[in-house]
């Protein structure tokens, strides 16, 4: 009797067993998985750690896919502290960064008005040249009723119209690159028949004379340019000196 009784109460508690794994199983597999982890990273961990994928599920799987994943979230802690140490000195540079980029801005800048300058002092050179072409052909051809015959020849008025176009182009890309210094603050500094001034200009040759006033810009070698205020490149002149008594005597002897 008594063994009849142990029997219906192992029965019994198989039987409850088994139905609580069913319920178990039941939830584990209704469960979504954990917010953060992706399909994939679950898929891996299962393969990985011998999860069944039927739904069952032991203590020790479990327990194995939580080692996996402390594993992957340590080393995915130890890849940022990786990353933020390399990015540490940019960070540290970012306070900079608006004072490197006005820097480099400026030294960009800095280098295309160096060109626009230069382009402008050849253009003025070649502006004088034609100048100066033109004023001898025009002397030439107004000098005699040689010269005027010779203004007849068909050649010769070709050359003069084409030292004239040449003058013209000169004047009018000098004043289109005026233009443009003028929109970036950029001012030519004012020499000729100045005194001089040393924060503006450099004195490199000296002329004794009595046609202007010591210390008068009496000719300019290179011009000089001002931007936004201030000296960007100073002028190069030649300045007057007061002719001494020996130049003076030297000079009545002849």
């Amino acid at each position: 009797m008594v063994g009849g009784l142990e029997g219906e109460v192992n029965l019994e508690r198989e039987e409850i067993l088994r139905r609580f794994e069913m319920w178990l199983d039941g939830v584990l597999a209704a469960e979504e998985p954990p917010q953060g982890i992706t399909d994939e990273l679950l898929s891996s961990l299962v393969n990985e750690t011998g999860i069944s994928t039927d739904g069952h599920c032991d203590l020790y799987s479990m327990w194995a896919a939580v080692t996996a994943l402390t594993q992957e979230v340590k080393l995915q802690g130890r890849s940022f502290k990786q990353l933020g140490e390399t990015l540490a000195p940019l960070a540290d540079l970012a306070p900079q960064f608006p004072e490197m980029y006005r820097e480099a801005q400026e030294r960009a800048l800095r280098e295309m008005l160096d060109v626009l300058l230069d382009l402008r002092d050849r253009l003025g050179r070649g502006l004088e040249a034609a100048r100066i072409s033109q004023a001898k052909m025009r002397e030439s051809l107004e000098s005699g009723w040689v010269a005027r015959l010779l203004a007849r020849h068909k050649a010769l008025r070709q050359a003069f119209e084409a030292v004239a176009a040449l003058q013209e182009g000169c004047a009018l890309s000098l004043y289109r690159l005026d233009e443009v210094l003028a929109q970036f603050d950029v001012r030519e500094i004012v020499c000729q028949g100045e005194p001089f001034d040393p924060s503006l200009m450099h004195a490199v040759d000296v002329e004794q004379t009595e046609q202007a006033a010591e210390g008068t810009v009496v000719e300019v070698y290179r011009a000089g340019y001002e931007w936004k205020g201030k000296v960007y490149r100073p002028a190069l002149v030649k300045v007057a000196r007061k002719a001494t008594a020996t130049s003076a005597g030297d000079h009545k002897d002849e």
